[in-house]
């Protein structure tokens, strides 16, 4: 008869694991707390439940004191509770109880090989939860799971904070918020004096610049045909501008940089490719096609051209301010004096998707279409609403963000992390206040909510009493195709003064991607994979020219066309270089990934 009642009390003690007050009674009473040493059908201890779900530092306080053993108990997986809580972010507290009771669980490897720091690595858990388990196995950093990925490896892969890298790398932390004020302060002032000085320089030339011209205008009212001896002709000269124009003209031939007749230097550089241009025709000449579709004086067109991809998130600005356009119609139809409806938005996509980019691209946009009254932006996130010490300081903070975006547009990234979450510490989770007080002013459209965050967290936000029925437009960020990754990294190739080598087109970098990424690796990284590819790039460009002489990759481009000075002799500039990435580069940079 006992024994008939000890089974559903056993699964009560692993479901209450999950919560908290239930939980430490049950593991408390001298009649139960036996079944903190039952394991369930994964053979996880009520230990093992309770850091999955990230318990409170109490429960995993009374679990250990009613079976002390479990600190140093594996499931069927290999997994110690630390591993869990590795895992899943728990509490801080509850790792170094965890590690205090059994230290060498942070060398313990499960049956994949994973130690606890390749979890918090690889699922960015806080920095002091990978500190404290660095300091208690510091050679767990360069220890290889199963697919001989070290926590390193993991860290940098996925986009880990910097501090977190620094510290598997065994260097020190990166500087403070302070320090790199402090560094950039004095750089500026630096920059400030070298800037004063070539001013200063850039003045006596324009001088010695200014006194030759006027001498050259001087001859060309006297004596015109003297100046077809230097290569002007002087019937094209009407005033100091076209007499400069002329002598860099002339300058050029006399160097055989430029056919007779000239070139304009508005024409040079027309492509960004420079000399490799023609390698990419049919990529340019689709761009130029895609540019003369997008009518000139539409501004808001002219900003939506510029975003890669992302069709339907553009065709939803695009309704929205066809949409607003009819509204408008409609009252100055009826002499009606009442304003539409606040258009609300969620910006919902996986990490990667662009989220972030758009909403600095867009949201000034809203302004333009009329959906807001003033073109103020205030962008935030939890730590800019959220008091730690008070519910009443929460509010007031997250009021004086609002009346800052009064009129205009309030961007509030994750913003799921406004939900009570049980790795904050009780009594200074007051996330919830700030989202009752940007919803308390979601009627009155002042300021318009953009939300944004993961579909699945957002979800819950948005189903929210305080939140729902208020947000009108919903925006989904499709993950990336490997074309739109690679024309998002080739534009990024150009914006650092990198230029595609021959035959490193979209099609082919597609292609690339798709033949030796995995869907699932895609998916996990998205966009960020054009940042992880441009390191990588660069990392073998450096690598080839530290070799020797890097012939292949460097190619003089456009020549410096300043009038030599008549009065002293100026030490020649060096032409710029452009940088090739050639399809070796990348090839060896996407294993390198």
């Amino acid at each position: 008869m006992e024994a008939s009642r000890a089974e559903p009390d056993r699964v009560d003690l692993h479901e209450l694991a999950k919560g908290w007050k239930a939980a430490i009674a049950r593991a408390s009473d001298p009649a139960t707390r036996l079944e903190a040493q039952v394991k369930n059908d994964r053979g996880n201890l009520p230990l093992h439940t309770a850091a999955s779900f990230r318990a409170p530092l109490e429960v995993a306080e009374a679990l250990l004191e009613a079976y002390p053993e479990a600190a140093s108990i594996t499931n069927n997986y290999g997994n110690l509770a630390l591993h869990f809580t590795a895992w899943k972010k728990g509490p801080l507290d509850v790792e170094k109880l965890l590690l205090r009771i059994f230290p060498e669980g942070a060398a313990r490897k499960n049956n994949h090989g994973n130690l606890p720091l390749h979890y918090a690595a690889h699922y960015n858990a806080p920095l002091e939860v990978v500190e404290a388990l660095y300091r208690a196995y510091p050679e767990a950093a360069h220890q290889k799971n199963n697919d001989s990925n070290t926590p390193l490896d993991l860290a940098i892969a996925d986009g880990a904070s910097p501090n977190v890298v620094a510290l598997l790398q065994g260097k020190t932390s990166p500087p403070s918020d302070d320090e790199v004020f402090e560094g950039a302060k004095s750089k500026c002032e630096r920059m400030e004096k070298e800037l004063q000085r070539g001013m200063e320089s850039h003045d006596v030339i324009q001088e010695e610049l200014e006194s030759v011209l006027s001498l050259l205008m001087d001859i060309k009212e006297a004596h015109p045909h003297a100046l077809f001896s230097a290569g002007v002709d002087p019937t094209t000269v009407t005033d100091m501008d076209s007499l400069l124009q002329q002598v860099r003209r002339a300058g050029e031939e006399d160097r055989g940089e430029a056919p007779p007749g000239g070139v304009e230097e508005s024409q040079l550089g027309t492509t960004p490719l420079g000399a490799h241009g023609s390698l990419h025709d049919d990529d340019h000449e689709i761009q130029m096609i895609e540019d003369a579709l997008v009518p000139p004086d539409d501004e808001v067109e002219g900003v939506l051209s510029k975003i890669i991809g992302l069709e339907t998130v553009k065709n939803q600005i695009r309704g929205l301010r066809r949409t607003i356009e009819l509204e408008k119609m409609d009252i100055e139809r009826a002499g009606r004096t009442d304003a539409p409806l606040p258009r609300h938005m969620a910006f919902v996509g996986n990490p990667g998707t662009g989220k972030t980019f758009v909403a600095d691209t867009i949201l000034p946009l809203l302004f333009k279409i009329g959906a807001v009254s003033t073109p103020n932006i205030v962008t935030a996130c939890r730590d800019d609403l959220v008091d730690r010490k008070s519910e009443s300081r929460t509010v007031e903070k997250t009021r004086r963000v609002l009346e800052k975006a009064s009129g205009g547009v309030l961007f509030v990234d994750e913003a799921y992390t406004l939900f009570p979450s049980t790795a904050r510490p009780r009594g200074r989770d007051h996330g919830a206040a700030a989202l009752r007080e940007i919803a308390s002013c979601m009627p009155s459209g002042s300021p318009l909510i953009v939300l944004a965050g993961y579909a699945e967290d957002l979800d819950r936000v948005l189903a929210a009493n305080v939140v729902k029925n208020s947000v009108l437009l919903r925006v989904e960020f499709p993950d990336p195709s490997p074309s739109d990754i690679a024309r998002m990294f080739l534009a990024k190739l150009g914006g650092k003064g990198l230029v595609p080598g021959d035959g490193l087109s979209v099609e082919y970098l597609s292609e690339l991607l798709s033949s030796n990424t995995d869907e699932e690796w895609r998916f996990e990284r998205n966009g960020r994979i054009t940042d992880l590819l441009l390191n990588s790039v660069r990392n073998e460009i450096k690598r080839r020219v530290e070799g020797g002489v890097d012939t292949e990759s460097r190619q003089s481009t456009l020549h410096f066309k300043a009038l030599p000075s008549p009065v002293q002799e100026k030490v020649p500039m060096t032409a710029p270089e452009e940088v090739v990435v050639t399809v070796e580069d990348l090839e060896r940079a996407m294993v390198n990934l």
